[in-house]
This record gives C-alpha cells, structure tokens and sequence, in this order.
C-alpha cells in the first residue's frame, strides 16, 4: 500500500526542545492533537524503533572515538601516544615502528568484540520488533490490511487479536463483548512493561464501544484526541476523546494499550495509535542506567597518575644524565654518537626517547585483562546453584560486571522490606469488625515480640496458630470459634460481619481470569488477592465482572448478587486508599472505602470514637504481629447526591488542565471533588494480613551483620511492624542486649527535638564506651526513625548531620513510614556524608528503583512486583538470602582477586622496564635498550599474562564454606586492606629492588667471554638473562599470590616461561626479526654461567620472599592464614558442593568436631573485626543472641615458635586481645 505518511514539512507535534522544554515552549503548544479520520495537522514520529548503538557504517569511527576518549579511556590515549611518539626517529627507540601499536591493537580488538556482540542482541531485537505484522484499517480498501510495526503512524486505526503484542500506545475503541450488553472490557499482560505476570483490567471508550466495532463504523469516525505530550509515566495518561455525534470522554490509563502489552482473554480489540516509536512509554522508559566504576578502578586510576608521576622522574634523571655525561666527556670525537651540540633540544629529545624506553610502566593489557576476568567471574555468578532459586526457575544475573569486585566492599545495605525480606504472597490472618477483633495464632513476627518482650508465649495462643495452620486455604489462615458463634447468634454483628466481606469483595480491581474452566484470581497487588479470598472464605465469593456489573456469589443465601459498579477512584500512592460507588438491586447506592488508616481516619464522620479506639488498638495489636492492616468503610448516597457527583466530577475529569494539574502533582478539582465525595465515611473495622519473610532471611542478615556490614531496613510500615520485623530478621535484638533510639513524631515533634535526642544519645554512648574500657558491658545501638520525621530533618541542616553523626555509631536503622524518595534521600545522606562508605540498595518494586540506582551497587529481586527493580539494577537474584552469598563468597573473592591483579599487573611491568633505567647507569644515560623488542611486546600479551587471569578467575584464598563460618573475613574489604597505597607502593619497591639484582647480577656472571665460541659476552647477553630471569621470577610469584592451585595453573605457569624460550629461539636465528640478536640466544644456551646465575637470581629474589611471608604467617599471622591451617589441618571441614546453598553454617557437631576448630572459634569471634566500627557494630550473635564485642591488638605481642603448632598458636594468640574498644567516627 502507498502513501505519504507523516510529511516531514508539517510542524512538529512536540513542543520545542522536548522533552526539556520551557514553560514558554510549553505554553505556545500545551497539547498534543491526534486527528481521527482525516490528514494529521502535526508531523509524528514514525514507528520504526532503533535501540541498537551502532551500524556497520558508522561502527568503526563511533567505536574509536569512544575507546580512545581521554576521559574515560585514559590507557588507550597514553598508549596510542606513545605509538605516535615511536614514529619519530630522533626519539624513537624502535627505529621509527610503533610496536605498542600491536598490543594496543589487541585490546582494542578485544573491546571491539564485546561490543560487537553485546549491539548484535540489540540489532535482533529491533529487527524483530520492525518487522512484526499488524493489521491496519486503510481508506482506501475499506478494510484491515497487514503492515509492518515500523509503517505505522499516529491517528491509524489497528485491529489486534488475542495474544498479539500492541504495536504503538492505542487507545481502545471496542473490544469483542462476551455478552450482549457491550460492557467494552478486555485484558491485557504488562510483563514487558513492569514484569508483573496478573492481567490487567482495560477499558473502551464508552462513547465508541457500542458503535465504532466494524470497518463501516471507521469510514464514518471523525474527531480529534486532545492529550499530554509523550511521557515515561506508565501508570498515566491524561487526554480527552471528542468523536462527532458521539461526545466527549476524558482518557485515563486503563483506556490505553501501551506498546509491548499482550492482549489477552479478548478476542479483538479495535484502537487508534496515539504514541509511536520512540514516543511510547515503553520507549521513553528505557533510560540509560547511570554509569558506575569501582572504587577499585578508582583508586588504580589514581595510583596511575603517581605512576606517571615517577615515570617522568626516572626520564627526568635519564634526559639529565646523559647530557652531564655527554657535556663531560670528549663526545665530539666519537664519531659514531649522534651527538648534537645543542645541550637543551638534546635534553627534550632524551626525556622523550626515555619516556617510550620505559612506556611500559603503565601495563597495556591492564583493562582488557580486568574485563577478561570480569566477564568470567560474571559467567560464574550467573551460574552458581547457591543463588538458584528452582521454585522459579531463576538464576542470579549480572546486569553491571564493572562492580563484581565492588560487591567486597559493602559498608551499608539499605533494604525494603515488602517483597525483600518478606515474601509479597499474603495471608488472611484476622480482622477487627465492629470493634470485635476475630483470629487467633500468632505469627514468627509476633513471636519475636515477646522475645524481645523476655515474655514466654501461652499455650492457648500456640495452639491457636496450629489450629489455624490446620484449616488455612490459599491466602486465608484463620482460625476462631467467638467468629462462627457471633455468625449463628446473628443480629447487628453479623450485619456488619456481612458487610465487611461485602466490601472486600467488591472494592478492588482484580480480573477473574479463566484457564480451563477454572477462575483464577489477577489482582495488580496481593493484598486484593488474599482479602478477595477471604471474602470468598467467609461467604461473598466475587465470580466475574460484566460491563459496569459486578457479580458476587452469596453463599450463605446461595444467590448471585448483580450491583452496578457507577463509578471507581482508583488506589494511588498519594491517596493511600480505593473506593468504589455501587448499586445494589434494591436501588440503594453506597460509596466502599478501604485504604490505610492514615488516610482513612479523618474521613470518618463524627460521633465512632469508641469504636475508632477499639479499632485502633485491635490495629496495634495486629501491628505488632507484623500484619497489614487496611481500615474498611463505607457511606450511603442519594441518587441525588451520586448525580450531582457523577456530572462534577466528569466534566473535571475532562478537563486538560486539570489533568495536568494531577500529572505534576499541584491541586486540582479531580481530587478536590474525590476527597469531597469520600468525606463522613462510616468505621466498619479493619483487616490484618501477613507477608512472612522469605526463607533464610534472619540467617542471612545475621551473617551479613557479623561481617561488619550495617543494614538499613527501609518500609511503608507502621512503627511496631518495622520494629518487630526487623527483631524477626535478626537486625535488631531485644532492649537487653540492644538500646533503641526510637525518633518519631511523640518522642521528637520538631527538628531541634530530634537535634536534641540525638546529640544526648551521642553523648550517652560516649559514656558507655569509657564505661565499657573500665569492664561494663556495652551495647550496640538501633535507631528507629519514621518518615514524618525526615521530612523535617531533611529540611533541616543542623539536624540533618546530627542524624548523620549519630546513624554512624548504629548498628542497624530501621525506617518506617518512608515514601520511595526518602529511600533515596536516606542513601545519599550516607553515601555523601560519610568518607570511604560502599552503599547497596535492595528492593523488589518500582518504588525501590529510585533507592536502587542512588547507590553505589543496586540489587533487584526478581519477585512479585515486577522487573522494574531488576531492570534498574546491577545484580538481579530470587531471594533476600542470596545477598549474603553474592557479597561474603563471591564479592570478597572478586575484591581480593582483582587487587591482586592490579598490584600484580604494576609489578611486573616496573619490575621489567625498571631494569633498563638501571642499565642506563652503565652505559653514560645513552637510552640503550638490553631487552629484545620482541621480549617486550610480547610480555604482557604472551609471557605473564595467562596465569594471573586464571588467578582472578579461579583464586580463592579459603574455602567457600569457611566464608560462611567466618564472616568476619569480609571486614578486611570494607577498610579496604588488600589496596591501600602502602600495598600498592610495597609491590612497586619490591619492583624496584629486585630489578636491581636483576641488571646487576647478570654481567658479573657473564663476565670476559665464552670458552666455547671464543667471543665476548655483550649486554644483548645480559639483557637476555636479566629478561629471562624477571620472566621466570614473575611467574614463579604466582605461588606467593595465589592460594589455590589446580593443574591447569601449573601447566600455564610453566608454558608462559617456555613460550619466553621459544620465542627467544625464534628471533635469535631468524636475522630478519632482529638482526642484533642474531645467535645471542643459541649463545647462551651453552653458557653454564647463565644458568648458573639465573638459578641463583631466581632463588635469592623468591628466597627472600619466602622468608618474609614464613616470619610474617609465623608471628604476625593473618585470619584467612589461621582458616588456611585450620583447614589443612582438617580437610574434612572443606565443603564439596562449594558452600551453603542458603548461608547456614557448619552444624554444631561439626565446628566442635577438632580441637583445632573449638580452640578457634572464641578467637576468631573476637580478632577478625578489624573494620572501622568497632563495639557499637558488634556482630549479631547467635540464636540465643548472645553478643560478642570486638577486642583490638594490643602492643605488646608474646613471642610464638615457628615450630607451634596451630593448635598452640591459637591458644597463645588470646593473651594478644584486650577488652578495649574505642568509639571511632566512621561507618
């Protein structure tokens, strides 16, 4: 089919410089005008999507300018320069070839390989998306005809089947009707848009539903779309349809079809596309994550400069010594210097033929080798069963392997708790109506109260739960005779039994869903699923809806009840609640009403207080079980009063202004006139529902607390939930063993109150911590804090940093009451105000992804809200307890590993460019070279490079299992021990010292010359054996470094040396190659001073190292070197299958099994917590809670034999801890 569409030479639809526009720009076009029937007056843009970054024109120029940005790709312009700086002959020791090309090239190439690959996936994806059929009403045929997604336009008409996928935003016309009453409902499935796998209630038009359902009906339509200008808000739309001869109706969300949706349970659905392409919310949604590096890389970009630092020092000191030399000395006789008079050029062009002589201080291959490793410790992550969850069939996921080793250095984890910690699948436990509270049992939350109450449960209340437990359906676990006694005796209380569950079974806006003849329940939250059930448990069981009806099956009476749904306020994140107005047969209307107590309370009429305050303490009792509570109400209405409601409202509701007003959130008369309607609503009682915690969550957050992390637990909920939740996960204990700051709007009404209790808090554990030097006990502190609150501490300065100050000396926050952005504020107060912090963020929901993406590392549970979390994240996992996996096991590993490389990867550089520095020393500052360029272009690529990736792959210092029975270990990444300046500057020294030995060393033995060929022994000699035994020795400190060893480590250890033999060989009979290291190889093969001499290199440099690693783990031996004996000693304890797939520890039975093991636990307890907060981040203790406080070293250390034992050395090593622990002003 031909024909022009969108004409570029119409104006623009959007305003100027959208989506960034001016209140002018928006001003001089507010809306956005879709025509129906007839020429668009606007230009659109097309549908055709592109998400894919490069093009095969376009991939080489675009791919270069961004591996060589100087700003984000430093190493690649440093060595790219010094290609450049080889070209030219007068500094160029390569003779005019820039050989770093080749290394270069090969990096290059390996970033160009990912890229290729990861921009493929994307090229698939839009080819599919473009190349999709739909059916598309045309003029000119009068009919549905095929056509591509990428052909359609704004203002066409589409014609969708069930199980297709939306081409564009459409907004409903018509929709096949199941009955004869058009009630113009169909269903749709957003998992793409949110991840949330329930159905979706849509509606049509209803000023089209009945009419425009035909191809005849379309030639006739015309009139115009008159809506908000293109947007990522999912949950929006604000428009109004004007057809002629059929009306006005205002748009809302559930009248719009997004792109990407599946229709479902409908047969067809008639729209017209009013967003395309790029303009749909689903595009417009997809917004770059923001871009985050390591603290790691960081820091390694930082020791690079100092690196640059001394690379120029030592070109300093070669470019000036070697013109003192060449002005002292008679150079202008030696007619083969390339001498030039000139003391100044001749001093720049040294400095720059020393700068490429040892360029190779910087290590070429330095990022593509953290790639390497990255993308396989990412493949590992991916693939470990320990974060498998088989009931869904999800793996873990790394989104951002740039952070893996970030996830070892976690100070702060901020939580939600909905879907997080608990599970999202609720239970109809109790309610509360007329004041009489129903249900009995108690929930492990509940039972955690009266721990931290020191109270026994009664056996009544346990007998209640297992009762409970015995006759619980889906989503109802109830149990409770004063119920079923109150229903036989009948009267006002079983009047207002029935309307309660009345209410529950209509005030939602859940879809029956049928698969098989069966109904299964979609609900867009669960609670509407588990108070739908519970309606239907006792009694009102909700069947089906049909067009404005609802049909509830009364069991008691055995009937279908058919009430007329007149109008629905949905449920929003501001309103906190949900009404429904209905009719029922005998023409009374009411108003239903559930929501959160906050919200519903002052919409009470007068005249219920006794009622209110029987309610309200049911409320806070249910709350301290950790249950859900919604108050439940309702109010009658007048035909009169609905009318005059019913037209108010919408001829507001399709008003264009006032739609905007609500979009940004400004008052409006839409919530104006729905406050007003749902004003003197009548208490009817409250529901309580549980979401229990996932399994293996107060395990997992035991171990994490041990392991020095401080854990935030951030929640909608009210005070004694988030109190009691958080005591059921093992995050805080009870007052005995942990004192409660708890800063809410009684205790702190004001800024300066919170100021005020919290600097005496400061002060009073000042005190304890000079109590707790003297011998008096010490306890950790909780501060629970609700978001009233912070919004005045927010707001306010001062107070702002006290709470700071003080969340410092916290070993656990808990946040109640908390809005989504307050998340988020409460992650950047941490992550900005305290020095040297690694903030992570974990939720399952859309309203965690601000708290998500604040963070340093952003996790996403895959749960039951959705992928919205998950897609915003670095790290996506199934289950809460899996965090402690990914962070103890896998971030400390990666986190040791990848300092190890970096340190590595310098030293071995230096460690070989540094011996020509010392060369320079013998030959008057010349620049001569004693390395073959062969040797050195192939170092990092060839000699050294294969056995420290299998390092960072494979390397793990103790088993897994023991990462888990000492969590304690993974302090030493939090104060960052394995990478401070002094470890990094420490490997260069040794660097530095050896290659002194190194160029030294080798003339001595290679002094005078060969008895077998009769020549003299030349510095190509020396160099060859200087090279050779920096070669072997670099290779050979893999053993120093590396704590596992298999096979393959050994093999590829003893090719990297053999592959320097082998190419030695080649160059030196190959003139072609190097014609001035023609047989110096063959040469030294037969000369028994050069093995000699390397035999005796090699073994003082790693002689030395040995040495000072045997006195170090002798007399000052580090925890994972303890573990390391512990479990040599013991091979029984190393776990088989890796670790604990749900973070447990070692049975009892097994930890006491060796004396080794008793004799160390009291002491490895007490001397691993060397992390910046000390007794206040106590580690939570076990089971019965039992606190051990950190000890510190003290000065004076006893001496302990080499020959002791480790049985013996753990004994002696107690006398080394003392009971001090000082207050320290960091996290």
């Amino acid at each position: 089919m031909n024909r022009r569409r969108n004409s570029f030479s119409r104006e623009s639809s959007l305003p100027k410089n959208w989506p960034n526009s001016t209140s002018t720009d928006i001003a001089a076009n507010p809306n956005r005008v879709v025509v129906l029937g007839g020429e668009q007056r606007y230009s659109f843009k097309s549908n055709f999507v592109k998400t894919s970054k490069y093009e095969v024109w376009n991939f080489l120029p675009k791919f270069l300018m961004e591996e060589f940005n100087p700003k984000t790709k430093v190493a690649n312009c440093y060595f790219l320069l010094v290609s450049a700086l080889q070209c030219i002959p007068s500094i160029s020791n390569t003779f005019g070839y820039p050989t770093t090309l080749l290394p270069l090239i090969v990096v290059v190439v390996v970033d160009a390989i990912f890229a290729i690959i990861e921009d493929y996936g994307r090229h698939k994806a839009d080819t599919e998306a473009n190349g999709s059929m739909a059916q598309v009403y045309s003029p000119t045929e009068s009919d549905f005809v095929e056509m591509k997604w990428a052909d359609i336009c704004v203002g066409d008409f589409v014609y969708i089947k069930s199980r297709e996928k939306i081409p564009a935003d459409v907004v409903i016309l018509s929709v096949a009707e199941k009955t004869k009453i058009p009630a113009g409902i169909c269903y749709v499935e957003t998992k793409s848009l949110d991840g949330e796998t329930n159905l979706k209630i849509r509606n049509a038009m209803s000023n089209t539903l009945a009419v425009v359902n035909s191809t005849t009906a379309l030639s006739n339509v015309a009139g115009e779309i008159t809506m908000e200008h293109p947007n990522k808000l999912i949950d929006t739309f604000n428009g109004v349809l004007s057809v002629d001869g059929m009306g006005r109706e205002a748009i809302m969300a559930n009248h719009v079809l997004l792109r990407g949706c599946v229709l479902r349970n409908t047969d067809w659905v008639i729209g017209v596309v009013v967003n395309s392409g790029h303009d749909t919310k689903i595009m417009m949604s997809a917004t770059a994550t923001p871009s985050k590096t390591s603290f790691l890389e960081h820091t390694a970009s930082s020791e690079i400069q100092r690196i640059i630092v001394l690379l120029a020092f030592v070109c300093l000191v070669g470019s000036t010594g070697a013109t003192i030399w060449n002005d002292t000395q008679n150079v202008e006789n030696m007619w083969y210097l390339d001498w030039d008079p000139s003391p100044g050029s001749y001093w720049v062009i040294q400095f720059f033929y020393f700068f490429l002589l040892h360029a190779t201080f910087i290590p070429v291959s330095l990022y593509v080798s953290m790639t390497l490793i990255r993308f396989f410790q990412s493949y590992f992550m991916n693939n470990d069963l320990e974060m498998y969850y088989e009931r869904t069939d999800t793996p873990s996921v790394v989104r951002t392997m740039t952070l893996n080793e970030e996830l070892g250095q976690i100070s702060h984890v901020f939580s939600d708790k909905t879907g997080t910690l608990t599970c999202n699948v609720m239970d109809f436990r109790k309610a509360s109506i007329n004041g009489v509270s129903y249900g009995l049992g108690i929930t492990e939350i509940g039972k955690a109260s009266w721990k931290l109450q020191g109270k026994s449960i009664p056996d009544d209340i346990l007998c209640g739960e297992e009762n409970a437990k015995k006759a619980s359906v889906p989503h109802v676990s109830f149990y409770d005779p004063k119920y079923d006694a109150d229903v036989a005796r009948g009267g006002t209380q079983k009047e207002s039994i029935q309307q309660f569950f009345r209410i529950l079974s209509l005030c939602h806006d859940t879809i029956p869903e049928r698969i098989d003849d069966k109904i299964k329940l979609s609900a867009s939250n669960p609670d509407d699923e588990a108070l739908l059930c519970a309606a239907s448990y006792f009694g009102f069981e909700f069947r089906d809806r049909r067009s404005k009806t609802a049909l509830v099956f009364n069991k008691e009476e055995n009937v279908m009840e058919e009430i007329e749904v007149l109008e629905t306020i949905a449920f929003t994140s501001k309103r906190k609640r949900m009404s429904v107005i209905v009719k029922y047969r005998d023409g009374s209307i009411q108003l239903l009403c559930k929501g959160a107590d906050s919200t519903m309370v002052p919409r009470l009429h007068e005249g219920q207080d006794d009622l209110l305050a029987e309610t309200d303490d049911h409320m806070r009792l249910y709350s301290v079980e950790g249950l859900r509570c919604l108050l439940v109400g309702y109010k009658n209405l007048s035909p009169e009063e609905f009318s005059k409601f019913s037209a108010h409202y919408n001829e507001v509701a399709t008003n264009m202004e006032e739609l905007e007003k609500r979009k940004e959130g400004m008052p409006n008369l839409i919530e104006e006139a729905e406050d007003e309607m749902e004003q003197g609503l009548t208490l009817v009682g409250c529901t309580a529902i549980e979401d229990k915690l996932q399994d293996g969550v107060p395990e997992a957050i035991a171990q994490i607390a041990k392991a020095g992390i401080n854990i935030w637990v951030l929640t909608g909920d009210k005070e004694e939930t988030a109190i009691n939740i958080a005591v059921a996960c093992n995050l805080v204990l009870p007052q005995q063993y942990m004192r409660h700051v708890i800063v809410n709007k009684k205790t702190c009404p004001t800024p300066e109150k919170i100021r005020e209790l919290l600097e005496a808090e400061t002060k009073h554990c000042e005190e304890d911590i000079r109590a707790h030097e003297q011998g008096q006990p010490l306890l950790p502190r909780a501060l629970i804090i609700d978001g009233p609150s912070l919004i005045g501490v927010m707001m306010d300065e001062a107070a702002k940093r006290t709470l700071l100050e003080f969340s410092k000396i916290c070993k656990a926050v808990v946040g109640c009451r908390v809005s989504p952005d307050q998340k988020r504020e409460m992650v950047n107060m941490i992550k900005t105000g305290v020095e040297g912090v690694r903030t992570l963020s974990i939720g399952d929901g859309a309203n965690d992804v601000a708290m998500i993406q604040e963070a340093h590392i952003g996790v996403g549970i895959r749960g039951e809200e959705g992928i919205q979390a998950t897609n915003a994240s670095d790290y996506a996992i199934a289950q809460f307890r899996y965090l402690a996996v990914l962070l103890l096991k896998h971030g400390r590993y990666n986190y040791i590993r990848m300092c190890a490389l970096v340190c590595y990867m310098f030293y071995k550089n230096i460690f070989m460019s540094i011996c020509q520095f010392w060369f320079a020393w013998l030959n008057g500052f010349s620049g001569q070279k004693i390395y073959t360029e062969a040797g050195i272009q192939m170092y990092n690529l060839l000699f050294t490079s294969i056995p420290i990736l299998l390092s960072g792959i494979y390397d793990m210092d103790i088993p897994p299992n023991a990462v888990y029975t000492h969590p304690e270990l993974y302090a030493s990444g939090i104060s960052n021990e394995y990478f401070t300046p002094w470890v990094f500057w420490d490997w260069i020294l040794h660097a530095v010292g050896e290659s002194l030995i190194c160029t030294f060393f080798p003339p001595l033995f290679l002094h005078n010359s060969s008895p077998r060929s009769g020549t003299y022994e030349t510095f190509w000699e020396s160099g060859a054996m200087t090279f050779t035994v920096v070669v072997i020795i670099v290779n050979l400190k893999m053993v120093l470094i590396q704590s596992k060893w298999m096979l393959v480590n050994v093999i590829f250890v003893v090719a990297s040396v053999a592959s320097w033999f082998g190419i030695a060989y080649l160059v030196t009979n190959v003139e072609l190659v190097d014609y001035e290291w023609y047989q110096i190889w063959s040469r030294l093969m037969y000369n028994g001073n050069f093995w000699l001499g390397s035999l005796i290199i090699v073994f003082v440099i790693l002689g030395k190292d040995l040495y000072v690693l045997g006195i170090q783990r002798s007399f000052l031996p580090k925890s994972p070197q303890i573990i390391q004996e512990i479990y040599i000693l013991n091979p029984s304890l190393i776990s088989t299958d890796g670790g604990h797939a749900s973070c447990r520890e070692l049975p009892r039975s097994t930890r006491s099994a060796t004396s080794t093991e008793t004799l160390s636990q009291n002491w490895l307890q007490r001397i691993f917590s060397r992390r910046p907060a000390t007794a206040l981040s106590a580690a939570t203790a076990d089971e019965d809670h039992v606190l051990s406080l950190e000890g510190c070293y003290a000065d004076a250390k006893p001496h302990i034999s080499r020959e002791s034992t480790a049985e013996e050395r753990l004994s002696m090593r107690e006398s080394e801890l003392v009971a001090r622990s000082p207050l320290k002003r960091t996290s």
